[in-house]
């Protein structure tokens, strides 16, 4: 009897607890109710961000490749050929582009052959060997940029590596050299620099002593630096083939400028030395950051053993001939000392006018005195270009 009561209170009391709510079952299932909300919530999460991005019918275009593969005993051939598809451009226009790319790329291969078919004595060095790759940008619109490296084996040490860029005007398919999109200002901007990196790193060749001399003996050099220029990631790429101003080992030399930096809009012109902080500052700089903070040099002079980096706000900043290993390296290079032009102030006194009235400005100034005293504690050089100031 005691044992049939005590199961009828059982049974009592679990079905009390399942119409209170207050069952373990009754929690699992809150618990699955929430699981499956979540993945309801990021089912239809995923069907949103889809129909964002279904097919429109707006044109479009891209580019695709052909490949040419050929490979004989005399030689082989492995060569990649850019082609323009899609509606989103005229069709007179894309195939006036596919048209002069393909035409490149089988001269190159036309070349190889004769050259292959004409060494008869020469079997040994067979097969000739001509490869050839491309890159593509078309992130500054209304333009498209092809960059084609080329390597080719014909006898010899090592094979040839050579560089071919290619620019076209989306609107009419018109090839155009990059070179007439710059200014006077913009292309000195960029032969400074790349001048600059000769003789700052030590994989690279030395610029000619007329560079710094303001002699015009490099014009070859000047002629052919905008020759292999092309649009990339919304600035301007600049290569160089091996032996142009750099041995064969080091391959392609690549310079990247970027289109903003190069209108020089950001860069910092007016420079005010107006405690010890800044001047510390300025000497612990690198190059990378003394590029972003006054961007490229605007002249660059060499003096005994190192280089000067003249930039828009007046400041000099002296730096090591060959004192960087690598180009990859550059922007790691750490100032030496630095100088002021007329054009920047001290202690908001600008530096322009004669000494004498120079002399009266600064010779109350408080605070200069103690600047005097922290950089001969430290040690720090700062010299005045153009002007030297009587404290």
């Amino acid at each position: 009897m005691k044992k049939i009561n005590t199961f009828t209170i059982c049974i009592f009391i679990f079905l009390l607890l399942s119409i209170s709510g207050c069952s373990v079952l009754k929690t699992k299932n809150e618990s699955v109710s929430r699981v499956n909300t979540s993945v309801k919530q990021k089912t239809d999460q995923a069907i949103m961000y889809s129909n964002k991005n279904k097919p429109t019918n707006k044109p479009t275009w891209d580019v695709v490749f052909e490949r040419i593969y050929q490979n004989t005993e005399k030689y082989e051939i492995d060569v990649f050929i850019p082609k323009i598809i899609g509606n989103g451009l005229k069709q007179e226009v894309y195939e006036k582009i596919n048209s002069v790319l393909k035409k490149y790329a089988e001269q190159q291969i036309e070349d190889i052959k004769k050259i292959s078919a004409g060494s008869e004595g020469d079997s040994g060095l067979y097969p000739y060997t001509l490869y050839i790759k491309y890159e593509w940008d078309k992130s500054v619109e209304p333009y498209v940029s092809f960059l084609f490296e080329e390597y080719s084996y014909t006898g010899g040490a090592h094979g040839l590596t050579q560089i071919e860029g290619f620019t076209f005007d989306l609107r009419t398919g018109n090839s155009i050299k990059l070179v007439n999109y710059l200014n006077n200002d913009q292309q000195k901007l960029i032969k400074n620099y790349i001048n600059f990196a000769r003789a700052l790193c030590n994989d690279l060749d030395d610029p000619p002593y007329g560079v710094f001399s303001a002699q015009d003996n490099q014009k070859a050099f000047d002629e052919d630096l905008f020759e292999d220029m092309v649009f990339k990631n919304n600035g301007l790429l600049i290569c160089f083939e091996p032996y142009k101003i750099a041995s064969y080992a080091r391959g392609v030399v690549r310079f990247w400028f970027d289109l903003k930096e190069l209108k020089n809009k950001e860069v910092n012109t007016e420079f005010d030395l107006s405690n010890y902080g800044i001047i510390k500052k300025l000497l612990s700089m690198n190059l990378s950051e003394i590029r972003k903070e006054f961007g490229l040099p605007v002249e660059i002079y060499s003096y005994e053993g190192g280089l000067l980096y003249k930039t828009k706000s007046g400041l000099l900043f002296s730096f090591d001939f060959n004192s960087v290993e690598r180009l990859e390296d550059m922007t790691k290079a750490y100032v030496n000392s630095f100088s002021a032009g007329d054009n920047i102030k001290l202690f908001g006194i600008s530096l322009k006018g004669s000494l004498s009235d120079l002399d009266k400005k600064l010779e109350n100034i408080k605070e200069l005195k103690k600047l005097v005293k922290e950089l001969m504690k430290s040690g720090a050089a700062i010299l005045y270009y153009m002007n030297s100031v009587k404290l």
